[in-house]
């Protein structure tokens, strides 16, 4: 009897002492119930903000009431989701880690911040890109990627035409516009592409045509547009943990980057805010004492700084910024902006890691070098052009520092970043030819700027210049440009030059324009500048839509769009005799 009770006692002191190891929490099939009326529901609360402030649709009183509580059950459920979401986590701290965007949320619902529908849009765009993600790891979306095989110029090609097509939707709501009747399909379609493809070409002024609504819609594209879409959703898919070897390819054909592609996505992103955050700061110490509140500042300010570094060209002054010819303030953060941006990611890269390493001429590549080089002698050639030859007649009422900022500003924004400081209607038609030629090369690989690209025309030049001297390679910084680089350089010139031609001569047809006036739209469409005689608005229905062609193909690239178009590349099994043919 003691013997067992003695062993009664050592087991109920184990029992005490033990403890269950919990690896992991069973989620119940109940909440798979409850997250398809999340679903729902966030449908029904898009669908009523996109009525009542979309659209503006008086709806009956029954309707509203409904709204109101549709909002306030959509809060709730998200809280209770959170909740339940915390509870099956385990570890607790893996919650922070897997939902930190709902803890943003939740931080914003509790300080109050915003009104209940604002509120509520942004948890429906949580359980929209929550859903989204769902989606994106189902059986479903894998059977619909195998049978739809995309090559990376045809994805992004239809990642640059669906973006356009949302934002036209969106411009078209009557909140988007002042007068709140919406943007009419061809004047949204005209924005939407010109934002997206960050050339800045207006149809109506985008101060006074559009409501806050439709300006943050115009800037959201630009954002978009000016960094590559499918850039933003590699940067999604390595915080959601889903980077796929689809995506990686594509980063890796884009960025010619065969290793570190996380630290260069990560980097581009972290190089954009922090650039745009300065540039919005500086501006706004400026602009604080030129605006009545400090609010309006602000807002003007970061537009500003984002459309400058995406070289996009839209602003929130009618005159863009004319008033601000002889402001060095204005001029220097703006033009910095502006050569930043179209420099392209890789050069900046290489540039701001120079000072952490010693040797640094030796470290900058060949790319960096004609990049810099190319960039440099444009800029120059553009400042002195602009400089000597509309001292006394564009500039003629200008004092000697505002025509140097003049001159120099004048010559930054041609490559492609379609602000001004003087009135182009004002210009001698012979500098009005230098800043085409000067739209027409537009910025670098790799930015957020268009045209044929700093490196093509130098590598053009480089191959006349090889040809002179009798040289049978093209070699530059002590490096040899491969024969197929050259030929891509001709390909792209050759279709940029048939490009700007076809569109050219359809614009010929159906405008009664002055030559000169549609040339530089024609090219300023193309190279993604936003520069313009004046003659946009008046464009006819035929002309705006060679015009939003002409700016989509031109973002994309020529070259890209032409690769999209093949199926896949033919290589011969044979190789034929060399042709002599005569040239000159």
């Amino acid at each position: 009897m003691i013997t067992y009770i003695k062993k009664l006692f050592e087991k109920l002191l184990l029992w005490k002492t033990s403890r269950v190891v919990r690896t992991t929490r069973t989620t119940p099939s109940a909440m798979i119930l409850f997250w398809r009326w999340i679903l729902v529901l966030s449908f029904l609360a898009l669908s009523l903000l996109v009525m009542q402030d979309g659209l503006r649709w008086q709806l009956p009183a029954v309707a509203g009431f409904l709204a109101v509580a549709i909002n306030y059950i959509v809060i709730l459920t998200f809280l209770v989701n959170g909740a339940l979401q915390y509870y099956f986590s385990f570890p607790r701290s893996l919650y922070f880690k897997r939902y930190w965007f709902d803890l943003v949320v939740a931080l914003i619902l509790l300080l109050q911040l915003f009104s209940i529908k604002t509120i509520t849009g942004i948890i429906v765009i949580r359980h929209g890109l929550v859903a989204f993600y769902g989606f994106t790891q189902s059986r479903t979306f894998s059977r619909v990627l195998h049978g739809i095989r995309l090559n990376t110029p045809q994805i992004v090609v239809l990642s640059f035409m669906t973006t356009i097509l949302i934002g036209t939707v969106l411009l078209t709501f009557p909140a988007a516009t002042s007068d709140g009747q919406g943007a009419s399909i061809t004047d949204a379609l005209f924005t939407a592409t010109s934002a997206t493809c960050v050339t800045g070409l207006i149809v109506q002024d985008t101060p006074t045509y559009f409501s806050t609504f439709g300006q943050l819609v115009i800037l959201v594209l630009i954002q978009l547009g000016g960094l590559g879409i499918m850039t933003y959703s590699a940067f999604v898919a390595i915080l959601i943990g889903k980077f796929t070897l689809g995506q990686r390819k594509f980063i890796q054909e884009m960025f010619e980057e065969e290793q570190n592609l996380y630290s260069m996505i990560f980097y581009i992103f972290k190089m954009t805010l922090l650039i745009e955050f300065i540039g919005a700061v500086a501006l706004f110490a400026r602009w604080v004492f030129h605006f009545s509140s400090p609010g309006q500042a602000a807002y003007f300010s970061a537009f500003h700084s984002i459309s400058a570094f995406c070289n996009a060209g839209f602003s929130l002054f009618s005159d863009s910024l004319v008033q601000f010819v002889a402001d060095p303030v204005i001029n220097i953060i703006i033009m910095s902006l502006i050569i930043v941006g179209g420099l392209g990611f890789i050069v900046v890269s290489e540039l701001t890691r120079m000072r952490h390493r010693k040797e640094a001429r030796v470290r900058l590549s060949a790319h960096s070098k004609l990049v810099l080089m190319t960039s440099g002698g444009l800029l120059l050639t553009g400042f002195f052009i602009f400089f000597f030859f509309e001292f006394d007649k564009s500039l003629i009422n200008t004092p000697l520092p505002g025509k140097f900022w003049a001159a120099l500003f004048q010559s930054v924004t041609a490559r492609t970043a379609g602000f001004n400081t003087v009135p182009l209607t004002t210009v001698s038609p012979l500098t009005l030819t230098v800043i085409l030629v000067l739209m027409f090369i537009g910025a670098s690989p790799g930015s957020t700027g268009g045209g044929i690209k700093t490196s093509t025309f130098a590598i053009l030049i480089l191959s006349v210049k090889s040809i002179l001297s009798g040289r049978s390679r093209i070699e530059f910084s002590r490096r040899t440009i491969p024969p197929s680089a050259v030929m891509k350089v001709l390909a792209l010139l050759v279709m940029a030059l048939f490009l700007v031609f076809t569109i050219f001569i359809g614009l010929l047809i159906v405008e009664d324009k002055p030559y000169l006036h549609l040339l530089f739209e024609t090219v300023s469409a193309f190279a993604t500048v936003g520069l313009s005689l004046g003659i946009t608005p008046e464009l006819s229905i035929n002309g705006k839509l060679l015009i939003t062609l002409l700016m989509y193909l031109g973002r994309i690239g020529p070259l890209t769009f032409g690769l999209a178009l093949a199926r896949k590349a033919v290589t011969g099994k044979l190789t034929y005799p060399d042709a002599h043919i005569m040239i000159g």
